[in-house]
């Protein structure tokens, strides 16, 4: 086997699938790619301003947990 065949075949592997740190890198990515999105989705909202109205609305839907408490 001569060196360019060697060479061309070795930059042809896929050398990941024998990665440790292959999944890890992976968990890290997708995490950072979630906060991103979800940074991106909450900051819109956490500016917002709710009307007199919407907060009725919000006091009205109540808070499921609480009222488990009070069953027991």
């Amino acid at each position: 086997m001569t060196e360019e065949i060697l060479e061309r075949n070795l930059r042809g592997f896929d050398f990941s699938q024998f990665s440790k740190v292959k999944e890890s890198l992976l968990d890290e990515l997708l995490q950072r790619h979630r906060m991103k999105n979800f940074k991106s989705f909450s900051q819109p909202l956490a500016g917002e301003i709710l009307s007199d109205e919407e907060l009725d609305y919000v006091a009205a839907a109540g808070n499921p947990h609480v009222n488990e408490n009070k069953k027991n």
